[in-house]
């Protein structure tokens, strides 16, 4: 992909340096104990991207590394001067030694590659950390309906969906002694238990992005440092709101029975009251019927939708993949071509065999090109020997005795049809053909001797 469309294209939708700088401080907290623990302080940041996260750790006193394949992503980090180099994220985590780093983080960049090479960077994230150091991914969270089914795919380079619970086994599996999950990026407002929760809330409001922090193991007098941050809860989950909208709803339909309780004590008689709220218990039943109907056709809608793209999109993975492919097979082959003519050139075969083809076209070059050349010349070399009896004495003799010689140059300077039928118009001098220039001074001489007689 283009270099300058992709950082175009993360500077409109993932937002500024600041917004983003101001997003990734909460990992400050996870990170803040290590300071006690180590005074160097080394890290890694692969998909370094535009170098938020350099920046940050430059500011708070680490010594950061960051690496990423998009030139035009690190163009960014060189105009900041940031430690930033093009490598790929497996290949520079396999040239760190054994605990080497004290934090290993990938912002973004795991919903980007297929899960088996993922399950390799968080192995290799394990051997070089440090004890007590941290893993951080953060990726697109597929819990929100939003993300899950429509934005997770705007981005083109995206390969699959994470679910948290998936990523955190992840960590947990490869030997990581604890990981916690942050929700990240929900509006504020939610937070608040005032804050009433819809349906909107509840497809939408969920926490967009989500990481995984993990722990390497190390005793517990390190570990322990670490125990207020990994034990706190971050972001809104989807059955966070769902039970709060179920509890908003709850309470409206409380309300509105109480409602209509005080309007049957003051204005109804028993009797009627029981059939007003008859029909008023049926009509909200039909009413909440249809709002699960509604609910379910949505939500079915959207699973087909889904299913449509992730059919679609993998589709084109396997297009792509042939395609790749193919080229590949045509790049091989020419080089297996460019392979065979070097060595059939640089042979000792082709060396030997480079007179007799020199030779070869010497020979060839008469039967070719020569009989042309000796045509054009016979008018001129008749003419001269013409001149010369002496010559032409000596050449009718030679002649004479080789009857197959004198054909062959009869054939020879037997004149073009086209060229006699020419010629005829300006005659002959001692039997010969004129040539052009000798056509040209007999035209001009019978032009001068015309006008004289006039």
């Amino acid at each position: 992909m283009n270099s300058g469309f992709y950082r175009a294209f993360e500077d409109r939708y993932r937002g500024s340096r600041e917004l983003i700088t101001q997003r990734l401080e909460v990992y400050l907290p996870f990170i803040e104990p290590l300071k006690g623990l180590y005074d160097d302080r080394p890290s890694l940041d692969i998909g370094c991207g535009r170098g938020e996260w350099l920046e940050l750790m430059l500011r708070e006193g680490f010594a950061p590394v960051g690496v990423d394949l998009d030139e035009g992503m690190l163009e960014a980090c060189q105009a900041l001067q940031l430690p930033a180099h093009k490598d790929d994220a497996l290949e520079a985590l396999r040239k760190l030694p054994d605990g080497s780093q004290v934090v290993v983080s990938g912002f973004h960049i795991a919903e980007h590659v297929p899960f088996p090479l993922l399950q390799e960077l968080v192995v290799e994230a394990l051997r070089v950390l440090r004890p007590a150091g941290l893993l951080i991914l953060e990726t697109p969270n597929a819990e929100n309906v939003m993300v899950g089914t429509n934005n997770f795919y705007l981005d083109p380079t995206h390969d699959q969906p994470l679910p948290n619970l998936l990523l955190s086994f992840l960590a947990e599996h490869t030997g990581f002694v604890r990981s916690k999950v942050l929700r990240l990026q929900e509006a504020v407002e939610l937070h608040s238990e005032q804050t009433k929760v819809g349906i909107r809330e509840v497809l939408f409001g969920v926490s967009p992005d989500y990481a995984v922090v993990a722990q390497k193991q190390a005793v517990p007098e390190l570990l322990e440092n670490f125990d207020e941050v990994f034990d706190a809860s971050y972001g809104i989950s989807l059955e966070q709101l769902a039970q709060r909208y179920d509890q908003s709803l709850e309470c409206r339909l409380g309300g509105l029975e109480e409602t209509v309780e005080a309007v049957r004590s003051t204005f109804f008689e028993p009797a009627e009251f029981q059939k007003l709220m008859a029909e008023l218990q049926q009509q909200q039943t039909q009413q909440l019927i249809a709002i699960q109907e509604r609910y379910g056709l949505a939500m079915d809608d959207m699973q087909r939708q889904y299913g449509a793209l992730q059919e679609s999109v993998n589709q084109t993975m396997l297009e792509r993949n042939g395609a790749l492919e193919n080229c590949h097979h045509q790049y091989m082959r020419a080089q297996a071509a460019e392979q065979q003519l070097k060595a059939m050139l640089s042979s000792t075969s082709w060396r030997i065999t480079a007179p007799l083809r020199i030779v070869g076209r010497l020979v060839l070059w008469p039967t070719r090109h020569g009989k042309t050349a000796l045509r054009r010349a016979a008018p001129h070399a008749r003419l001269w020997v013409a001149r010369r009896p002496a010559i032409r004495r000596l050449a009718l003799a030679i002649l004479n005795r080789s009857p197959w010689l004198a054909g062959k140059v009869r054939n020879l300077l037997a004149p073009d049809p086209v060229a006699t039928a020419s010629d005829l118009q300006h005659g002959v001098i001692d039997h010969a053909p004129l040539t052009p220039r000798g056509r040209a001074i007999e035209s001009a001489l019978r032009a001068a001797m015309k006008k004289s007689q006039n």
